[in-house]
């Protein structure tokens, strides 16, 4: 459908049945139809030049459906700042939105069958329930149309201003409440965030009235005349003059000093500069010094802001000489009770205070002004920090991610000079790996440990008993020779002597030894209130070498006026080094103290797995780890005498991760067992 333009009369063609209006290309006129004809609504400014992926009859696809991108609005927030809005044709006759801010895009549907709640009830921070799916507002502000591009499925006034809410459900899913003006019912949009790759964008043409923005523009300062550098002139607010340090507004192109700073901030790291992170290539365009007021003081830190059109914006933190890179979260995201829950992980309330912007340098994407302020919270788990800032028309989430000193470097490619870390950063992971080095030696020495025991052959190399006859404890002189089967001789090569006095000297059946193995001896006798004593030569057949030791075995039992009682034992036992291997006897000399015979059993077992050792390294292990975690409880101290929250009693229970113990945190057994597995779970510096 053709019409001319009620201000220009300029031919203006409306593509689809149901769009209501169309800008004139011409006059940029809102020309709407009606079933009286058409009309104008008004004229709408020029479009502000904004750099986006997203272009006029640009095409893509909704799942296996396509659309064609036929419109755009250009919409002004009531702090400052503008986005996009762009509609898309869907094949088959649905409308559908794009909205476009700060390098994110959410792609929404308008949902008549969904109620809307009043807008008074919709603070940020409150969870409501939109179909079947709970959002939590994000944001509740006023928003102005400024600019439209070619045709507009709705009714849409120059200059209207309406109230608006954004809602997210944290996991990607976005909604947005249009209250317009108040004189008609709201009408809901949910959706989703979106990629124009996961659209497959393609195509589409530049308006012609839109020029890209040059990278690097130039203005004059309106003070001193010099030259203000906008680095991305499509989404800034304010910049800072770098000659007379006033704070200019240059919203619009029309540039206003706003403040003149009485102190020039002087930044570690250049604006300008450029730093290769996980999200990609970022330049430092803007530099704030904000204080946090804690215990009646104000405590100053720095935050330098970052920004890559394919990314956004983004921060770096830098607080007591601590650094952080901080991304946006969404408000749903967050679930807050006591603590904070995000992404499956518990953080911990640590701090709670009043930020005041003290001095700015650079150019930023909102109004900013010394002397703002805002409130805000700070929860912690190691390496990470939730900070909530809230007013009372917004509130913004954002994670922290601790960073040292010589990541900084690695990511501007050169030696920073930046103020040395004082003290124990809130997100400050502990020990820069070592509970991670020592979770992993632990678990190599319990797991050689258990293979070495699974692994062992345990194998029985000899049993034979040998009878210690009576008169062996009683010799007739010290010349006296005895042995239980004079048949029996000692092995060729040996060193055993059949002369010693005072035993009977017994030998072994002859059996085979492997090297490089260890050998346990299991001595057993029935000894009742007597004792038996035993000198072993274990004599190898071939070399004649020898290794010998000895044993006793006493026990005895009876009864007093206490009752039965009993010491000693009928056992002994005795390991060895390995030896080499080859065939071997066993030479036993023994005698007794009792009458009549006893029974001396002897039990030769090779490779067999010592526990002793293992509980000793054990032992060893936990002296190291208990020095750990004594040293790892003093750092969640230090850590903790920064936290407001903590020191005022407001939290309580155990503190997960890395961030301090109970509130009354003590050195006992609680406190050590939470230390150690805190060493051994969390602490990687550069994770």
């Amino acid at each position: 459908m053709i019409v001319r333009c009620p201000t220009c009369g300029t031919d203006v063609e409306f593509r689809y049945d149901d769009s209501f209006v169309r800008v004139c290309g011409h006059c940029r006129s809102a020309v709407v139809r009606t079933d009286r004809g058409v009309e104008t609504l008004g004229v709408f400014a020029d479009l502000v030049p904004i750099q986006s992926p997203l272009k006029l009859f640009a095409e893509g696809r909704y799942g296996a459906t396509g659309f064609l991108l036929i419109g755009m609005a250009q919409l002004r927030h009531a702090a400052g700042g503008v986005w996009q809005e762009w509609y898309a044709k869907i094949d088959g006759g649905q409308w559908a939105w794009l909205s476009e801010a700060q390098g994110r895009i959410y792609l929404t549907f308008e949902r008549p069958d969904v109620l809307a709640p009043p807008i008074a009830q919709l603070a940020p921070g409150t969870a409501i329930q939109l179909a079947g799916t709970t959002f939590t507002v994000a944001e509740r502000g006023t928003a102005t149309y400024v600019s439209a591009l070619d045709e507009i499925p709705y009714r849409l006034v120059p200059s209207s201003t309406f109230q608006f809410v954004d809602l997210s459900d944290g996991r990607g899913g976005f909604a947005t409440i249009d209250y317009g003006d108040g004189s008609e019912p709201p009408a809901v949009y949910l959706g989703y965030l979106v990629t124009p790759e996961g659209l497959g964008i393609s195509g589409g043409e530049a308006p012609r009235q839109l020029v890209t923005p040059a990278q690097g523009a130039r203005l004059a300062c309106p003070n001193c005349n010099g030259s203000l550098e906008v680095r991305v002139p499509d989404q800034t607010l304010r910049v800072t003059c770098p000659y007379c340090n006033s704070l200019v507004n240059v919203e619009g192109g029309t540039l206003a000093i706003l403040a003149k700073q009485a102190k020039r901030p002087a930044p570690s790291i250049a604006l300008g500069s450029r730093g290769s992170f996980l999200e990609g290539e970022l330049t430092v365009i803007g530099y704030v010094v904000r204080s946090a007021y804690i215990d009646a003081t104000w405590w100053p830190f720095e935050e330098y802001l970052l920004y890559a059109p394919s990314v956004g914006f983004r921060w770096l933190v830098c607080s007591d000489g601590h650094w952080s890179y901080v991304q946006p979260v969404a408000a749903g995201a967050v679930s807050v009770g006591l603590h904070a829950e995000y992404d499956g992980v518990t953080f911990q309330w640590f701090q709670a205070a009043e930020l005041r912007v003290d001095s700015v340098l650079g150019e930023f994407y909102w109004r900013v002004q010394t002397g703002e302020r805002v409130h805000a919270k700070d929860y912690i788990a190691p390496p990470a920090m939730l900070s909530l800032e809230a007013s009372a028309s917004e509130q913004n989430w954002s994670l922290s991610t601790y960073l040292t000193p010589q990541d900084l470097d690695k990511a501007f490619g050169k030696r920073l000079v930046l103020p040395d870390p004082m003290g124990v950063a809130p997100n400050q992971p502990y020990g820069a790996g070592l509970g991670k080095i020592m979770a992993l030696v632990s678990v190599a020495f319990l797991a050689v440990g258990i293979g070495k025991c699974a692994s062992s052959p345990d194998q029985e190399k000899l049993r034979q008993h040998f009878t210690v006859a009576m008169n062996a404890a009683r010799p007739a002189s010290s010349d006296a020779i005895t042995t239980t089967d004079p048949a029996v001789t000692p092995p060729a090569g040996s060193d055993a002597v059949s002369t010693e006095p005072g035993g009977a000297v017994m030998f072994s059946d002859k059996f085979q030894l492997e090297g490089r193995k260890n050998l346990q001896f299991d001595l057993s006798a029935n000894v009742d209130n007597n004792w038996v004593y035993a000198s072993l030569d274990l004599v190898n057949d071939d070399t004649g070498s020898v290794v010998s030791f000895d044993k006793s075995i006493e026990y005895y039992a009876g009864f007093d006026y206490d009752g039965s009682w009993s010491e000693g034992s009928t056992t002994a036992h005795e390991v060895i080094g390995p030896v080499e291997s080859g065939t071997y006897v066993l030479r036993v000399e023994a005698m007794h103290g009792g009458l009549g015979s006893v029974e001396l059993g002897v039990v030769i077992r090779q490779g067999v797995f010592r526990w002793l050792w293992f509980w000793v390294f054990s032992g060893v292990f936990a002296v190291v780890f208990s020095l750990v975690g004594w040293h790892a409880l003093s750092f969640r101290r230090r850590r903790w005498e920064n936290s407001n929250v903590h020191r005022t009693g407001l939290t309580s229970g155990s503190r997960d991760g890395d961030r301090g113990g109970d509130d009354n945190e003590s050195i006992g057994v609680g406190g050590m067992i939470g230390t150690m597995i805190e060493v051994l779970g969390d602490i990687g510096a550069d994770d």
